[in-house]
């Protein structure tokens, strides 16, 4: 238990909050003192100096908000009471939320490749296809050499295409892309993770405040309800792991075979990393055990199903995309899939560059901009309150947090601190737990409700408003750079490479679905004879510095997957 005494510490909290935003909106405008323009930066960079800067003031504005409100800080204090009383109405209304931000804030459609490769997979699966196929003359314009062997296995030949990530995702995907309502899993999965952060604190506290903070933190979060609402794969992979941990607060056999069974559904989601740096310390805890071997063995063949069969089946059917005629046996297949496995490993991690090191630094500050402000410094404080495994989430934050310093890629396109987005629960469910540790009858106590409560009311009203409004335009000024066709007829649509920023990211033209095609443009000359030979009745209605759109006749030949 942490004994506070006097009201001084959650003023000082407070002042720590507001002083230590201020240093990150600081960080943000000192990083973009070089004087390029906005675009003439990475996206990374981008969004961080761009987009960061007013999360970070907001913080300052939230702060100083609180401090001179009675009310708002009541109220928060009053908010995650109810929220422990009323954890499913919560996680209900947490889903209504996240849906209408999926559907209108984030427009329902994939923005980055990362998003678009696994939404193109799950139509194919809903389709009852491992892959789809493209006329192999066209795959210049469909999928650029770039994306080959990064985002999409591509067979040059025959023109079969497939998402590079692991399958889970796309799999979990499918029966919302059936339903032609994909945008609806990572809302869904969203107010599951709350009851499961609600399960996890109270199965170990057994406080409902502390499990009613936990919810209320993390829905002040950005960090959680604006990856609630994107196509990522995130929110399953935080979803999985706070399950695995759950079931493994109590390794008896069958439990720890279900946590397997989650562990290796999440190992294939979209890749192997995020998982496995989580679990670590969860496995090395039970080899340390006593009577270690009983749960290990369950564990093992819980994951055995999914996690080796998926794990080894996919990289063998990526490999024939390359190497089609070799795939010939069971044992020429598994050394194709190791082969490629280990290709796709190897180049995981690496010792840091001085560009990745700075966007190291980047990122950290994004764990603390994109979190309830304050959030990180009470869940640091909270690691003295829990007592038992549940300490080990801190060690699966830590170990994710410092491995993805040797990971050389910035992460890109994304939300928050996307990469460390699989371990974040830790910090709501610490949190929660070193608020309602204090008595409630205290003066600290209720001046730590106040205060947090103040704060995480108002980032769940501002902080989340600011951010999907972000979103809402980065999108929309993403997607104006490309022509929209008429709502009515068949259309072909020309994006052209100079048209703006990530113009590829925009040629998404999902298997199996009848919606205008999308092209990358080659040259006018080029667009003009592909139309001529194959759709020679096509009509070209619209020509502008963005492409070109043009309306298709009778032709039979319409969609390029077969």
């Amino acid at each position: 238990m942490i004994s506070l005494r006097g009201a001084a510490p959650p003023v000082q909290f407070g002042v720590a909050v507001g002083a230590l935003s201020a240093a990150a909106w600081l960080e943000t405008f000192v990083t973009g003192l070089s004087g390029h323009p906005a675009l003439e930066y990475p996206i990374f960079d981008r969004l961080f100096i761009f987009t960061d800067d007013w999360g970070a003031a907001l913080q300052v504005a939230i702060v100083v908000l609180v401090a001179l409100s009675r009310d708002i800080r009541s109220l928060g204090a009053r908010l995650a009471v109810a929220i422990g009383e009323r954890p499913v109405l919560t996680a209900a209304a947490a889903f209504v939320v996240f849906a209408c931000g999926a559907k209108f804030a984030y427009h329902a459609t994939p923005f980055a490749m990362d998003e678009y490769a696994q939404l193109a997979q799950a139509n194919a699966y809903a389709h009852g296809k491992l892959s789809w196929t493209l006329p192999p003359d066209l795959l210049d314009r469909l999928i650029p050499s770039g994306f080959r062997s990064y985002f999409f296995a591509v067979d040059p030949i025959s023109g079969r295409v497939a998402s590079m990530y692991w399958p889970g995702f796309a799999a979990l995907l499918t029966p919302f892309a059936w339903l032609g309502l994909p945008w609806l899993l990572n809302p869904l999965l969203s107010g599951a993770t709350l009851l499961f952060l609600y399960a996890l604190v109270f199965r170990c506290v057994h406080s409902r405040e502390a499990a009613g903070w936990a919810m209320l933190l993390a829905i002040a979060s950005p960090e959680f309800t604006v990856n609630a609402i994107s196509y990522y794969a995130m929110p399953a992979h935080l979803l999985l792991n706070l399950l695995f941990a759950w079931l493994l607060l109590d390794a008896r056999p069958l439990r720890a075979f279900a946590a397997g069974l989650c562990g290796g559904l999440a190992l294939v989601l979209h890749n192997p990393v995020p998982h496995a740096l989580f679990a670590l310390p969860w496995l090395l805890w039970l080899l340390w055990r006593r009577n270690r071997w009983p749960a290990l063995l369950a564990l093992a063949a819980g994951y055995a199903p999914i996690g080796l069969f998926v794990g080894f089946a996919w990289p063998a059917y990526l490999a024939s995309f390359s190497a089609p005629n070799k795939i010939a046996s069971t044992a020429v297949a598994a050394t194709s899939a190791w082969n490629l496995l280990t290709h796709m490993l190897s180049g995981a991690f690496k010792l840091p560059s001085y560009e990745m090191i700075c966007a190291r630094m980047y990122a950290t500050w994004k764990i603390w901009i994109w979190s309830a402000p304050g959030l990180s410094i009470i869940a640091v404080a909270g690691y003295r309150v829990v007592r038992g495994p549940l300490r080990l989430l801190a060690a699966s934050a830590l170990v994710t947090y410092c491995a993805y310093w040797f990971v050389p890629l910035d992460q890109g396109h994304g939300w928050g601190y996307r990469y460390f987005h699989t371990a974040w629960g830790v910090l709501p469910i610490f949190g929660g737990a070193f608020i309602a540790a204090e008595p409630l009858g205290t003066r600290t106590g209720m001046a730590w409700r106040e205060w947090v409560g103040g704060i995480a009311f108002a980032s769940a009203v501002l902080a989340t408003s600011l951010r999907f409004a972000q979103v809402h335009e980065i999108i929309g000024v993403h997607l104006a750079q490309r022509i929209e066709a008429p709502s009515r007829g068949r259309w072909i649509i020309f994006v052209r490479y100079e048209a703006g920023l990530y113009t590829w990211d925009m040629i998404q033209d999902l298997p199996y679905v009848s919606a205008p095609l999308i092209l990358m443009s080659l040259g006018d000359a080029a667009d003009a004879g592909l139309m001529a030979s194959r759709f020679p009745d096509a009509t070209r209605t619209l020509d502008d510095e963005r492409g070109s759109l043009w309306r298709l006749g009778d032709t039979p030949e319409y969609s390029t997957t077969r």
